[in-house]
């Protein structure tokens, strides 16, 4: 139903001066008040006699509906439209609201107005608390503890061979992603530190070390300047002079054997004295022809006696430490056997002891400390390297017996002299095979063919082995050796040593035991022993010496293992010096 109202504002018309066709301002005319429609409350009308009645519109479609609005009339003539339900034009074209979109991953958060951007990020350090008072993190089981373990019920995943993805909207999918989160720093020890003070204990003042005379170990230095380099310089090893070929050698060879100190001669043949490179003293032996003799040198209550022999000026003083005797009718035997004088160091003359250290020690001066008091002197040449506290000990051992384990730890021998208390600690190999060709190889002796009076060969192939395994027990370090150029997948067997403490000696026990392999030849020859001031011959070859052997098809190097030097008969005796060398092919 719709009300209408009119009203008007009541006031004094002004007077105007009115044409005869205006109409004036006075009374009006009386009308037919029976037309006329009082201002009242319409009444309802004959619903039936009008064409639109007003009344309340009929709901037709409530989510279709549009929204009220004024409806202006309208002459309806008889082909206008009536009011009525709109026809929907397209409405695939529509979008209504639904929810056909689904969350795809619930994690996903939207930041809304971000904080700007820092300049240098990367190097700000993030302040947070540490995990003072919580429990230990243990990173074996951090993953174990964090993933979610099924019960008996287990779920079963069959991807097919192929990738999992989860499909367009589901209800449940399942995320393999695991990103440990970070642990807060704990601190490992809040216990304080506790020092008790106390007076100092006092050390064995007994294995003390005197301060001494420094020894030269890297050569004679040269004054030629460098210029990007100001350290020492160490020359190039001279080689030795090329003994003399000669058609034919003359030599006189004299043998003397005297009882010292007294310095009593005693006729002796078939004298032998040999060294090899696993030895520390110089084996002896010879026939004498007399009890008298015998009786000058066999040992007896005051100890061993003392010999000095003289081999076309080559001296030993040795110690007869045993003799034999044989008797037959009408002739008689007797035969004498010894050995240098650092036999003195080993057993049975030297006692048995039992070391710690309690300080610091290298391993020169740990074979220096076992001579204190004996004479005898060391010139260590081997690889040296520290021994923390504690890490050199022994149970029972004499003093030789502790410095040729020593020397074996960096692959050292120990070489004693000929006829002075002195010990020579020299690496076996002074360098590795595979080197021996090359120009600053320390060559000690040149043998050229033309003095050789016997050769000899034994083939005793080893396996090529290019890396090598060193560790210490308690102390020490790990290391692999690998041979440089090479893959090392044929190493030797592990070495294990107690007193391997510094990567240097590993080092230097590793080439050692890489040296050992390969294709190895023992060549065996004889050559005169040329007398003592004859600088135009061989000389005496030593063990751990590297000889080069100029053969005609040829030059090669090798390794002196072993010599024996030999004085057959009496009077204008033949001197003859074997030597065995190591060759690697």
């Amino acid at each position: 139903m719709i009300s209408v109202s009119i009203s008007g504002g009541w006031g004094r018309a002004a007077s105007v001066d009115c044409p005869a066709s205006a109409i004036p301002w006075d009374a009006l005319r009386p009308v037919d008040r029976r037309a006329a429609a009082r201002w009242r409350i319409a009444g309802v009308a004959d619903r039936r006699a009008t064409a639109a009645p007003w009344a309340r519109v009929p709901a037709r479609d409530l989510q279709r509906v549009s929204r009220w609005g004024v409806a202006g009339v309208l002459d309806a003539p008889a082909s206008a439209q009536p009011w009525g339900w709109v026809p929907a034009k397209d409405l695939s074209a529509v979008g209504g609201w639904d929810r056909t979109i689904q969350p795809r991953d619930l994690r996903l958060r939207l930041i809304y107005n971000p904080k700007p951007a820092r300049k240098d990020v990367a190097i700000a350090a993030g302040h947070r608390r540490v995990n003072e008072f919580g429990p230990r993190f243990n990173a074996e089981t951090a993953l174990q503890d964090s993933l979610y373990v099924p019960g008996p019920n287990w779920l079963v995943f069959e991807f097919g061979g192929r990738p999992y993805f989860p499909s367009t909207a589901p209800s449940v999918f399942f995320d393999f992603r695991y990103v440990p989160a970070t642990p807060a720093i704990q601190p490992t020890d809040m216990r304080p530190a506790k020092v008790r003070w106390q007076s100092a204990r006092r050390l064995s003042l007994s294995s003390t070390l005197p301060w001494g005379r420094a020894r030269q170990v890297d050569g004679a230095l040269t004054d030629m300047p460098y210029v990007d380099y100001p350290g020492p310089v160490k020359p190039l090893p001279e080689p030795p002079p090329d003994p003399e070929i000669l058609d034919t050698y003359m030599i006189a060879n004299t043998v003397n054997l005297v009882v010292l100190p007294s310095r009593t001669p005693i006729e002796a043949k078939n004298v032998r004295v040999a060294l090899d490179a696993d030895s520390f003293s110089w084996s002896f032996s010879a026939d004498i022809f007399t009890q008298a003799a015998l009786d000058l040198v066999r040992p007896d209550a005051a100890g061993a006696k003392t010999v000095e022999l003289d081999i076309n000026g080559w001296k030993w003083v040795v110690l007869v430490e045993r003799y034999s005797r044989q008797l037959r009718f009408p002739a008689e035997a007797y035969s004498i056997n010894g050995a240098t004088r650092p036999q003195l160091l080993a057993a049975p003359y030297a006692p048995l002891r039992t070391s710690l250290n309690n300080a610091p020690i290298n391993a020169a001066q740990a074979a220096e400390a076992e001579l204190l008091n004996t004479g005898f002197t060391l010139n260590w040449l081997a690889t040296d390297w520290p021994l923390p506290a504690g890490a050199f000990s022994y149970q029972s051992q004499t003093a030789m017996q502790v410095i040729a384990r020593l020397a074996e730890t960096v692959g050292g021998v120990v070489r004693p002299t000929r006829d002075a208390d002195a010990l020579e600690v020299v690496p076996r190999y002074p360098a590795p095979p595979w080197a021996w060709e090359d120009v600053d190889t320390p060559i000690s002796r040149i043998i050229p063919p033309a003095m050789m009076t016997e050769l000899g060969g034994e083939w005793t192939p080893q396996p090529a082995w290019n890396a090598c395994y060193t560790s210490g027990t308690s102390h020490g370090v790990s290391m692999l050796v690998r041979r440089a150029g090479t893959a090392g997948d044929n190493p030797t067997p592990d070495v294990f040593e107690d007193w391997l403490t510094d990567q240097p000696a590993n080092q230097a026990r590793g080439i050692h035991e890489l040296s050992k392999g390969g294709n190895i030849e023992i060549v065996s020859f004889t050559i005169p022993l040329f007398p003592f001031a004859d600088d135009h011959g061989v000389g005496l070859v030593l063990p751990a010496q590297l000889c080069r052997v100029p053969e005609s098809s040829g030059a090669w190097v090798g390794l002196c293992l072993a010599v024996d030097i030999s004085a057959e008969g009496t009077g204008a005796v033949r001197v003859k010096q074997q030597i065995k060398l190591e060759r690697h092919h």
